[in-house]
Order: structure tokens, then sequence, then C-alpha cells
């Protein structure tokens, strides 16, 4: 075979996906290209069904692919390619393409790409693949594989619920274990930790002869040995435990996991943050310990973690600043006069923040305080909305606090959820939205599921709310525009680039909004809304897998970018250079933001707008 020449190799090495390969691959692709010149106006021929003749990549110039009806589909210029199934709207695969300007073209011949294709696997997903197909591939390519089944985890000792108390002590001090499974039957029925016996049995003064059934936690939550690791550590987060007992896959109990092991294996250590801020004594020690979060969470994303492990991460850090301003507050202010829920809205609820986040929380008070409660609780709020700021969550731009109008009784909460939906109007309709993400971080967990489920039902219930929430939500497009060409934000210097979370991140979070609420769905996470969407027949279950792929895929790259931006002492934002993306990233990146103009599409089918 023919040496290549360097021009061509040197080209090559920068086309995605070719630029992936190893040297000795690309030298082999680069071997196999014939050159073509075309001039401008001239036919390269019909591509349907695609890929029948071979790979076409652009040189120098531009073509135009077309539709049978001669209708200009999207423009490619240099480094593109065509000959290969390309995503455009509507069912027919097919395609024409001509010269735009004069061109010079490289072709590889049919049979050279399909033993290519043969040879690797991941240029065939590229290629034959649709876009979610091509985003598996990548989620897939770049997961860490690091399951809690790959740490070294000794076998659990344990007890029976029957044994005694003191025993049991014995056993955990004669093994150098801090927690003890509980077993009945080959079965795990409850937990007990070092923790335990000095709350529940010194404290109390109980009898160390006492059956350990009487003290233990029952029916723990449990992991999967095939887990990721940063899953076991954010149900800790969220639980406030340090054990975790881990089943195999037959649903047998085999190991037990601590925070230990996983601060050893995660650096830094998400735990250990929370911890401190747990035992803060006062709020300028929890904003310090906060202000050390975005640094904890880049190093996570530099590590590998995905958005959405690092998203569920940075809630729970919130979630902790948010109790422990709480506790400090009312030992300062006295016991709360009347049954209270702290709410998160949007990012925090669905655990979704990034490496910066502003507030947006509220008040759900079990009834209409007088003006003594309302009064402790203006307080309050303003106590723990002012101690956020100090940790770094900003004020909410739109005033979506606790410490400003959102703070009132469960029958004012109603009334406005009732008002928004009963009468929507676009300006309401896109101002109440972040309302409808969720979740009670402090107080009475009970009151805030019944208002979410209460709202839910009538939101579903309520068509005409539901369309202008679509229509609200499709104002948010993903920029790309003619020819399939990124659009990138304009106003200024400071504005240029691509808004991942306006126009990526945002798209998606809404339109799993609308589908929640045309379902009653009670889940909030944007993914998890989508995976139920799918389960309830809402959307399609290969759509939903494209769109949930999409978002990982969108978010990542901002996060990343995120990091980049923290490392180099700059102010992290949301506006990602297109420019600063391999080549083969950019594709990924045109190809997520072509799942969700479909699933715009449909939505806007769906309602008729």
């Amino acid at each position: 075979m023919k040496s290549p020449s360097p021009d061509i190799t040197r080209f090559l090495h920068t086309v995605a996906p070719f630029s992936e390969l190893a040297p000795d691959a690309v030298e082999s692709v680069a071997a196999r290209l014939r050159i073509r010149y075309h001039t401008r106006g001239e036919s390269l021929g019909e591509f349907d069904p695609p890929g029948r003749d071979g790979l076409f990549i652009v040189r120098k110039g531009a073509v135009e692919l077309l539709d049978s009806s001669g209708e200009i589909l999207e423009q490619r210029g240099e480094g593109d390619l065509f000959g290969h199934g390309i995503a455009f709207t509507g069912d027919n695969p097919g395609y024409c393409v001509r010269a735009a300007e004069d061109c010079l073209i490289w072709h590889l011949g049919p049979d050279d790409l399909s033993g290519l294709l043969q040879r690797q696997p991941r240029l065939a997903s590229f290629f034959e693949g649709g876009p979610g197909a091509r985003l598996r591939e990548e989620s897939l390519t770049h997961a860490r594989r690091e399951t809690l089944g790959e740490l070294e985890l000794r076998a659990p000792i344990t007890a029976e619920p029957g044994n005694p108390i003191s025993e049991c002590a014995r056993r955990m001090a004669e093994h150098h274990v801090s927690c003890l499974p509980i077993m009945e039957g080959g079965q795990l029925t409850g937990i007990i930790t070092d923790r335990d016996l000095r709350n529940r049995v010194l404290a109390r003064g109980l009898d160390p002869d006492t059956p350990v059934r009487e003290i233990m936690t029952r029916n723990p939550a449990t992991v999967s040995l095939s887990g990721r690791i940063e899953a076991a550590l954010v149900e800790m987060m969220r639980l406030g435990i340090h054990h975790l007992p881990v089943t195999g896959n037959d649903g047998t109990l085999a190991a037990v996991v601590s925070s230990g092991d996983l601060m050893r294996v995660q650096s830094p250590h998400p735990l250990r943050l929370v911890r401190d801020i747990q035992r803060a004594r006062d709020a300028s020690t929890v904003a310090d310990l906060a202000r050390r979060g975005p640094r904890m969470l880049a190093g996570l994303a530099n590590a590998g973690a995905g958005a959405s492990e690092v998203g569920r991460i940075a809630g729970r850090v919130t979630d902790a600043c948010t109790r422990r301003l709480l506790a400090l507050a009312e030992a300062e202010l006295g016991p709360p006069p009347l049954e209270y829920a702290w709410l998160a809205f949007g990012s925090q609820a669905r655990l979704e923040q990034g490496l910066v986040s502003d507030q947006d929380n509220g008040l759900l008070l079990g009834e209409t305080p007088d003006s003594e409660a309302a009064a402790y609780f203006e307080t309050l709020a303003t106590r723990v909305c002012d101690g956020l700021d100090a940790c770094g969550y900003v004020f909410c731009p739109g005033g979506v606090m606790a410490k400003g109008e959102w703070r009132m009784g469960f029958g004012d909460w109603r009334r406005r959820f009732d008002g928004w939906i009963r009468e929507p109007a676009p300006k309401s309709v896109m101002q109440s939205s972040i309302f409808f993400d969720m979740r009670a971080v402090a107080g009475s967990r009970d009151l805030a599921e019944r208002l979410h489920r209460e709202v839910l039902k009538q939101a579903s219930d309520s068509e005409i709310f539901r369309r202008f929430l679509a229509a609200e939500s499709l104002g948010h497009k993903p920029p790309v525009g003619l020819f399939r060409q990124f659009v990138q934000e304009h106003g200024g210097k400071q504005s240029k680039g691509l808004n991942l979370k306006k126009r990526g991140v945002i798209p998606i979070v809404d339109l799993a909004r609308v589908r929640a609420l045309e379902g009653a769905l009670e889940v909030i996470h944007t993914e998890e809304r989508i995976q139920a969407a799918a389960d309830t027949g809402l959307i399609t279950t290969r759509d939903a897998d494209d769109l949930i792929h999409a978002l990982k895929f969108i978010a990542d790259i901002r996060l990343k970018h995120q990091a980049r931006q923290l490392e180099a002492g700059q102010t992290p934002d949301h506006l990602v250079d297109p420019d600063e993306l391999s080549g083969l990233h950019r594709r990924y990146l045109r190809s997520a933001f072509g799942i969700v103009s479909e699933a715009q599409k449909a939505l806007a089918l769906r309602y008729l707008l």
C-alpha cells in the first residue's frame, strides 16, 4: 500500500471521529483515501441508502445536502463528512449532495469503510447509529467503572435479633468493626452501630442483656455491589448515616461499606465536608466550610464524576448548610411556634446544582401565622437566606426566597398555585414553573409532600395550564441554526459562546417538567422524570433514553468547562466556546441538540403549539 501524504495524515488527525483513533490507524485510513475535485453547482451524487458509496471528507470548499425536492437540509464545510447516515427531520434518511463552491473531497470507498468499521467498533456506532446511539457509546466509553464491587470490602460480621446487646458489643470490639448487620433466617433485618450503643444503650442505662432487636435500626437501606461508589456516597449524605449494607447479585448480604471506605477513594471528601458543616458552631463557620464546596465538586468532576453525580452531591451540601443554619437560628430564637417545612425549589430541589448556584427557597407554614409567629419566621428566614448568601449561594435574582414574599401558610400557598393554574397567563406561568420543582429540606416532610401532591393533581387536570407551560418551555431553543451550525450568544465579548444552561440543560428540564405535570409524577429529578414519563407511556422508551443521554452529555460538557474556569481562578459560567471542544465532541453536541429539538417538536405537536 502506498504511503499517505503527510498533509492528508495531519489533517485527518483533526477530523472527528478519526481524531480519536491511534496514529497507526489514522495513517491506515489516510492511505486508502482517494482525491476528487468538483466544481461549484456539480452534483456529487444521491446517497439513498446512505453508506452505499462509502464516506466522503470535505478537505476544501463546501457542499450542500438536499432532500428529494431540492430543498437545502444542511451545509458542510472543511473537515465535515457526508455519505453516511445523517439524522434529519422526517423519516427519509436519504439525501443528495452538490458542491456549494469548488471542492477538494477525499473519498473512502465502501469496502475500505466496511473493513474499518469492523476493526473499529466505536466508529461503527458513530456512523451506523443515530444521535442517541452515539451519545450512549460516548457515555459508556468515558464512564468511570468504579463500583462498590471493586473496593476491597471485608465479609460482614453479623448477629441475630435475639443476641444480647453485650454479646454484640464484644463481637464488634473483637473484630474491630463499627457496625453489625442483624440477620434472621439468612435475611438482613436490621443494623446497629457504635453510635447506637452510645445513644440507645449507655445514654439510657439500658440493660446490656436486652436483645439487640430492641435497639437495632430495622430494614436498613442497602446498596448493590454493582452500584456506583458515588451513588452510595449520595445515599449516605441523603440519610445522614455512615454505614450501608451491600448486597450481591442474588440479594444476599455481601459486605458493609462505611464512610471511611468511601473517603479513602474519594478525593476530596464530600462526606467529610457535610459532617463538618453539621458540626459547625456558628453561621460564619458554615460559610467558610461551604465555600470549599465548588473546588471539591470540581475535583470530583476532574476525577471522572459526571454532572448527574456531582449535582446530587452539590444538592446535599446545600441541604446540609441550610439545615445547620436553621438549627443555629432556632437555637437562638427558640422553638418554632408552628409546624413548618423549609422548601427548596429549582436546581437544589432537583439535586442538579452545578459548581455555582443561587438560592431558590420558601417557607411553608402549617397554618396562617399570627403577628408574633410571622415575626419569628421572618427573622428565621432572613438569618438562613443571609447565611446561604454568605456560603456562596447568592440571593435569587427573581426574589424566590423565604426572606421575601415566599413565606406563608399552607392555605396561602394553595391559593397561589390555584391562581396560576386556573387563570394561566404567559408571565405568571413563566414565574410559577420553578415552584413545581419542590422538595422539603428541613421540617415537616409530610406537609411539603401534601402540598406537592395537591398541586400536581391540579396541574395534571388542567390542560390549558400545561399548554401554556409547554409554550413557555419552547422559548428555550437549542443553539443550532441554519445548516446545523452553532448559534452563539450575542451582546458583547462577555456573552459569546454556547449557553449550555439556557439552551441545553433548561430545555430538557422544562420538557421533563411538563411531562411530569401531565402524568402527576411525583419525582422531580429530571432524569427520573424522563424515565417515569417513559414508564407511564407518556413518551417512548427510546426517546426517553436519547433525551437522558443528551442531558448527561450537555451537562457534562458544562461541568468540565466550569471546573477548568475554577482552576484558572475565573468565575464559572455557562458559556462554552465550541472551538474549545474536540471535533468529535462538537459533533456529539450537535447530536444532543438535535435530540432536544425533536423532543420539543413532539411536545409542540402534543399541545398543538
